[in-house]
C-alpha cells in the first residue's frame, strides 16, 4: 500500500474552541443551520459518535458527491484534535478500486493575535498492488481539502454574523 500526503493551513478570527465544536463536536446542529441543503442527512452506522463510529453524510442536490462514509479515528477534545477516514462514499470522490481510504487529522490552535490556526493533514492510501500515479491521488486529496476549505469559510461567516450562536 501506498500513501500519498497533503497539508494545509487555514486561518480564522475566531477562536479555536468555538470553531472545533462548530466544525467537530456539533457539525450536525450547525450545518442545517448554516448550510440548509447542504447535507441532507448525517447517519450513525455504527458507534455512539466518538472513536470507532461509522457515519453517512448523505449531501444535497448542488453537492459536487452524493454522499461519503466516514470513520472516526480519534477525537481530543482538550486539544482541539480530531482524525477521520472516509472510507466509502460516492465514486467521484474515492475510487475503492485504487483507494482503500482517506485519513484526515484537523488540530486547531491559537493564533498570536487570538484566532485559530487550522491545520488539515491527508493521506490518501492505494490499493495494494494497484499502479497509481501520485497525482491522481493528490488530486483527490486537494479536491477533499478545497471542499474542506470552502465549508470552513462558511461556518465561519456564520459564526462571525451570529455571535450569540
Amino acid at each position: 500500500m501506498g500513501i500519498v500526503t497533503y497539508e494545509g493551513q487555514i486561518e480564522s478570527p475566531l477562536p479555536p474552541a468555538r470553531l472545533f465544536k462548530m466544525l467537530v463536536l456539533e457539525s450536525e446542529t450547525y450545518v442545517s443551520k448554516v448550510q440548509p441543503d447542504a447535507v441532507t442527512s448525517f447517519e450513525t452506522l455504527q458507534g455512539d459518535g466518538g472513536p470507532g463510529s461509522v457515519r453517512k453524510l448523505t449531501f444535497g442536490a448542488g453537492s459536487p458527491m452524493t454522499h461519503v462514509i466516514d470513520t472516526i479515528d480519534f477525537l481530543d477534545k482538550e486539544n482541539l484534535t480530531f482524525h477521520y477516514s472516509i472510507v466509502g462514499g460516492d465514486p467521484t470522490l474515492i475510487d475503492k478500486s485504487i483507494i482503500e481510504k482517506m485519513s484526515f487529522e484537523l488540530k486547531f490552535e491559537a493564533s498570536p493575535n487570538g484566532g485559530t490556526i487550522a491545520t488539515r493533514s491527508c493521506k490518501g492510501y492505494t490499493v495494494d498492488g494497484v499502479e497509481v500515479k501520485e497525482e491522481e491521488v493528490r488530486a483527490g486529496l486537494e479536491k477533499t481539502n478545497q471542499i474542506f476549505l470552502g465549508v470552513f469559510k462558511i461556518f465561519e461567516a456564520y459564526a462571525l454574523a451570529n455571535p450569540d450562536a
